[in-house]
């Protein structure tokens, strides 16, 4: 009897999958005559500074978590080079997960295979998280107050609020843990002075020990989080930049390879459009917002871009933001996972 693939693997099958026939998709419903006539136009030039740009992003990331270590935890440091590994490693299990899953368990286990305990590892990846998620809910407050709330089409923007509202309490979360670490130590008291807890973790001595590990990175975490109280403004400020500088690579892509595509767009609207795409497939129960990534994109740019070439568009952007990032992830990964 064949043994049952792993969890990650079926994410990623799952996700290359729908991705594939989604872009197929609209690639062959948009083909006509010009199609063709618009590839042999090409300008090959901006899809190198489209390959550079994709490269960038691994640098900032890295070095945006190479500095969250160093101020957050006990004197550690990781090279440039592990960190953009730490990255790589992180995108790859988040997008094979449904919901991103797999993006804290990775960026945790990852931080903690270079030194770092648990609990610290696990307050850098809150607050990593934070600092994006922050940045995502304030942009996208400001762009519905200065478009009224209508950014995208009727349907879209209904999901689009959604997200918002659900991004809005998921940062309240974060900013309570971060705030109040001590909740984590006290849910623990708790649930060992329950009958269960009782049970599980004081019925032998390998529940006590457990029991006593899980306290010891509690205290990590809580230790690692009060260092945000001794932030140095200067250091806050570069991971503050740092966090906004990878995003707006991140979506300065698309109009990029537009422009290789003798198609320019509005700048400003595609960066909205973007960002209504991103904090949509976030919550999107698939592995790596796959296919509702691709027709999204689709429906939305479809306003700018002509036919011919928007089949093209959303291969070649699906190739530089999400293919080549979950190769690279998906050798890190295997070297990882090795036996």
């Amino acid at each position: 009897m064949a043994k049952p693939l792993p969890a990650w693997k079926k994410g990623l099958g799952i996700s290359l999958a729908l991705s594939i026939t989604a872009a197929l998709f609209v690639f062959f419903r948009n083909f006509n005559e010009d199609t063709l006539e618009s590839l042999l136009t090409v300008r090959v030039e901006y899809l190198l500074i489209a390959v550079f740009m994709v490269f960038f992003l691994w640098i900032i990331e890295g070095l945006r978590i190479r500095l969250l270590v160093s101020t957050l935890s006990n004197h550690k440091s990781i090279s440039l080079f592990d960190a953009m590994q730490i990255y790589l490693l992180t995108f790859f299990f988040a997008s094979v997960t449904p919901l991103a899953a797999g993006e804290w368990p990775a960026h945790i286990y990852a931080l903690n295979r270079q030194g770092l305990s648990l609990g610290e590892s696990s307050a850098v990846t809150v607050t990593r998280s934070f600092l994006t998620r922050f940045l995502f809910t304030v942009t996208a407050i400001s762009f519905l107050i200065i478009f009224r709330g209508r950014l995208v089409p009727t349907f879209l923007n209904r999901v689009f609020l959604y997200a918002v509202f659900v991004s809005v309490f998921t940062l309240l979360g974060l900013l309570f843990l971060l705030w109040k670490p001590m909740f984590l130590e006290w849910i623990l008291q708790k649930i060992g002075s329950l009958a269960g807890g009782k049970y599980l973790f004081g019925k032998n001595s390998k529940g006590q020990k457990i029991y006593w590990r899980l306290g010891q990175e509690f205290q990590e975490f809580l230790h690692t989080t009060r260092a945000l109280n001794r932030f140095k403004i200067g250091n806050l400020i570069i991971i503050s930049l740092l966090t906004f500088t990878f995003w707006l690579c991140f979506f300065s892509i698309a109009p990029v390879i537009l422009l290789g595509l003798n198609k320019p767009v509005p700048y400003l609207q595609s960066l909205v459009w973007q960002i209504v795409i991103q904090m949509i497939i976030v919550y999107i129960p698939v592995p790596g917002g796959s296919g509702v990534a691709e027709l999204s994109l689709a429906s939305l740019f479809v306003y700018f871009v002509p036919p011919s070439v928007l089949g093209i568009f959303v291969m070649v952007w699906r190739f530089f933001t999400y293919y080549i990032l979950l190769f690279f992830g998906g050798l890190i990964a295997l070297t990882v996972l090795k036996p």
